[in-house]
């Protein structure tokens, strides 16, 4: 990605580094040549946390394990901003935007130190949005888009592994996101005069290929858990010369577990995003930087089944604008996130 901010790197990279630091394990998997040594899970008695539910981890599942997970995301949209501050009035374009995704994951442990997984998401989308602002012929439109979006395959291998002794769990990953989306969505009168199609953030996909790359970490101890996890991706042009902007996520959580049913969890969750184009024109109101704080729940019920509820909430927001065209960028509040697990 062109423009992550150096910073943010530089802090993940610490909180990567920083988990070995706290295990009470050998050293870079010393004295794990039988499996697991007797340190490197402390406190291995009593309940366990299961993973964060809006992020990912560094661990790697060993080889015949089987999970499945169906994740239900819901956001919307309503104040438009440019950096930090909120504008009001009236603007031409997009004023208010809601999305419903429901997710299904599948994760396999083809080798001992290497995982698949894929994320299949479905999506409904609404948008309105004015023109003609102050004019006796101004417009107001409601627009949906609902079916099948662009399907992820990634490919995790385990560096080191605290089940087999090494003090926490280190993995890296690739993977690429196929354009299985539809993204033929058109713009209406009088939206159309400008962009034929709707954007790529409003489109089913993008049409296009598009790499991944990621690195996690966790640290089991105790009843706690900590993970951290990056996710950069580098968005190819697609159809109609949509791209969307250069993408890196990245996230920190502590999970512990009160009991056998119930775990707590806190999550930092960053998105840091390029600008969109559209017809090779870049979108000034679009990407950006937003940091969310994410309380979450877990029910556990039975060996390997859960359901966990989260709500990401908006701490920082630092969105593009053109307040010369009186384009500012549409931004949200928080979101609900609920998941349904099982490994088998």
């Amino acid at each position: 990605m062109r423009h992550v901010p150096l910073l943010v790197v530089s802090l993940l990279l610490c909180a990567l580094l920083a988990i070995p630091a706290l295990a009470d394990g050998p050293i870079m998997g010393q004295g794990a040549q039988s499996g697991v040594a007797a340190k490197a899970l402390p406190n291995k008695k009593g309940p366990k946390p299961v993973g964060p539910v809006n992020m990912s981890t560094g661990t790697v599942f060993p080889k015949g394990k089987l999970a499945t997970s169906l994740k239900y995301i819901y956001f919307d949209k309503g104040d438009l901003y440019n950096g930090s501050t909120s504008k009001t009035g009236k603007y031409n374009g997009k004023y208010s935007r809601w999305q419903h995704t429901m997710k299904l994951g599948i994760r396999y442990g083809l080798f001992d130190n290497f995982d698949v997984r894929a994320m299949i998401p479905f999506h409904f989308k609404g948008v309105k949005r004015r023109a003609a602002v102050g004019k006796p012929a101004e417009t107001t439109r409601t627009d949906y888009n609902e079916g099948l979006g662009d399907i992820v395959l990634m490919g995790r291998y385990g560096l080191l592994t605290q089940r087999k002794g090494d003090p926490f769990s280190l993995s890296i990953g690739a993977g690429i996101k196929l354009p299985t989306g539809d993204s033929d969505l058109k713009n209406e009168t009088p939206f159309n005069k400008q962009y034929e199609y709707m954007g790529p953030g409003f489109q089913l996909g993008t049409g296009s290929w598009d790499p991944k790359f990621e690195i996690g970490a966790t640290y089991m101890f105790g009843r706690s858990r900590l993970d951290a996890h990056c996710m950069l991706t580098l968005p190819s042009e697609g159809d109609h010369e949509l791209r969307k902007g250069d993408n890196f996520k990245y996230n920190l959580g502590y999970g512990y577990a009160l009991n056998d049913l119930i775990d707590l969890e806190l999550e930092l969750n960053g998105v840091y995003a390029d600008k969109n184009h559209n017809a090779g024109i870049e979108m000034d109101n679009t990407g950006g930087h937003t940091m969310y704080l994410t309380p979450g729940v877990h029910f556990k019920f039975g060996k390997g089944y859960n359901v966990c509820l989260a709500t990401p909430i908006v701490v920082y927001r630092d969105l593009n604008a053109d307040p010369d065209t009186d384009k500012y960028a549409i931004g949200e509040d928080m979101r609900v996130v609920f998941k349904i697990g099982a490994c088998f």
